[in-house]
């Protein structure tokens, strides 16, 4: 989609096959300042409510499966240097999951959480309609952790998981400068907001569907 993407995302391919896990985290990717200046960037952008469906023309407002405000964030000179680094995670991610993989096939999407109950249910992003062409979804964590209840992002793959190594993989999804990847098919959801703000982007980088 963008030059900021293709090559990076392409250069590297699996060096072998490796246990399968339904979400990689990776802290740190953005710092305190960073995700300051993408809240910064998102200041400035008008929201809409959050929508639902299968594609660009299939798309509707159902306050019963999902709440929060949305903005895009289109590649361009400013935010650039966002989907640089975006594009280096799904690179290294990659080398897990060795998708066939193009680029980001679409604006990144920043989602504000912030009145109470907001929340998104079960859902996947991909595999149907306009949207099977998402291959891995990516979540930005941007808000701090104490400042706000609720809102997690969780994995139905991993909730059934009382392990310390769960424990400690849903305390560092929650910390800010955070990416969470993980392929389009996997079933997640925010739970509903208690109190406080939560920030986040979301990405979607695509590839031919799967077979």
């Amino acid at each position: 989609m963008t030059r900021f993407t293709v090559d990076t995302i392409r250069a590297f391919v699996p060096a072998a096959q490796r246990p399968y896990e339904c979400a990689l985290v990776y802290p740190a990717v953005f710092s305190e300042r960073q995700c300051d200046r993408i809240l910064e960037h998102a200041a400035g952008l008008a929201t809409d409510d959050a929508h639902v469906g299968d594609g660009i023309a299939e798309v509707h407002h159902d306050a019963g499966i999902r709440r929060s405000r949305i903005a895009w964030i289109p590649a361009d000179d400013s935010s650039g240097w966002i989907y640089d680094k975006l594009a280096a995670v799904t690179s290294r991610a990659n080398r897990s999951y060795g998708f066939d993989l193009i680029g980001f096939t679409e604006d990144l999407q920043f989602t504000d959480y912030s009145d109470p109950g907001a929340f998104y249910t079960w859902h996947q992003d991909g595999l149907d309609g306009e949207l099977a062409v998402r291959k891995l979804s990516m979540v930005v964590q941007l808000s701090d952790p104490d400042d706000y209840e609720g809102g997690e992002l969780e994995f139905f793959a991993l909730e059934a998981s009382e392990s310390d190594a769960a424990s400690d993989r849903r305390t560092l999804m929650r910390r800010r400068g955070t990416v969470v990847v993980f392929p389009a098919f996997e079933y997640h959801r925010v739970t509903p907001l208690l109190s406080g703000t939560r920030r986040s982007l979301v990405c979607w980088v695509g590839g031919p569907a799967f077979r």
